[in-house]
């Protein structure tokens, strides 16, 4: 299998609009496939098909197992050999795992043991808060709150238990993500609400009413043109939001909030605004190639495009 990567933003491994992978490589070899990977500037987690939790960590070059069910008792987890994590994410000032017997931790501490009827379809992490998406479309959200990032009308400094999101009360969600101080959900009817801090423009709210402000309630975004869309998919940075859409026609297309990435991280052009409160627009993709499919990503400061094309 072929694999192309498109960067755009601040580029860790020094690709060019249209490159392959260039620079250094590192590998770490694993003794199972992996599920999920979650990262943040410092260190990455990797999440096995056995349950058992990795860490990379990037300065020392080094993987080791993260230990941490059984340290302490999380009400229904009592032999920790039947306990296995599920879910990961990694925010800067918070790493959270999930496990099968409905266990959220802040490792390595355990947070809470959701009831057994919760089931755990994702789960999100911003610089310190972070979100938990239920299988019957409820959201949770907890950590910090200083920039309205839990949704819950609040400006706290930490809500320690996780909490339903009030303001998203009726709405089937299927999708959450977060990055930095704000947070994104996708309902089934392909709606997409918003809420935090708008610093960047990243919430997509076209009003000059939330430009630069703290938006502490979850707020329904509307897309421009006349033609209706789908929201598929949301992808959070810290100061962008992406989302994949679908047109009444069946066109894809990818749509972005916040940052100029193309000229946001530029040296050579210092003038350059960074800030863009004018609501989701366009983003151009990389040239497809035929049969290939094409992923969309985003990272703290950067969005990516990972084509795989496979070999005959």
């Amino acid at each position: 299998m072929n694999v192309k990567l498109w960067v755009q933003g601040i580029n860790p491994v020094e690709a060019e609009s249209d490159c392959g992978w260039k620079g250094d490589s590192r590998t770490a070899t694993l003794d199972a496939s992996i599920t999920s990977i979650a990262a943040n500037s410092k260190h990455c987690l990797v999440l096995l098909s056995t349950g058992q939790l990795f860490k990379y960590d990037c300065l020392a070059e080094k993987v080791v197992q993260v230990n941490f069910l059984g340290i302490e008792d999380d009400g229904v987890n009592k032999t920790p050999n039947k306990c296995s994590i599920t879910h990961v994410a990694c925010g800067e000032c918070v790493s959270v795992a999930c496990t099968s017997t409905n266990g959220v931790y802040n490792i390595p501490n355990c947070t809470v043991t959701l009831p057994r009827h919760v089931r755990i379809r994702k789960v999100a992490a911003g610089f310190e808060h972070c979100l938990l998406l239920t299988t019957n479309g409820d959201v949770y959200s907890w950590g910090g709150g200083l920039r309205g990032q839990l949704g819950n009308g609040e400006i706290t400094a930490l809500s320690d238990q996780p909490r339903i999101v009030e303001g998203l009360a009726g709405v089937k969600v299927i999708d959450i993500a977060a990055q930095g101080w704000h947070s994104a959900a996708v309902s089934s009817f392909g709606d997409l609400y918003t809420w935090g801090w708008n610093n960047k423009g990243q919430l997509g709210l076209p009003d000059p009413q939330h430009n630069e402000r703290v938006v502490s309630l979850p707020h329904l975004v509307s897309f421009p043109g006349d033609d209706e869309v789908t929201v598929e998919k949301v992808h959070c940075g810290i100061g962008h939001t992406i989302v994949e859409v679908a047109a009444a026609d069946g066109r894809k297309d990818a749509l972005i909030a916040g940052w100029e990435l193309a000229t946001r991280f530029s040296y050579t052009d210092a003038s350059s605004a960074s800030s863009n409160f004018e609501g989701f627009r366009k983003l151009d993709k990389p040239v497809q190639e035929r049969d290939a499919s094409l992923e969309l990503g985003t990272g703290a400061y950067q969005v990516y495009f990972l084509q795989r094309v496979r070999s005959e």
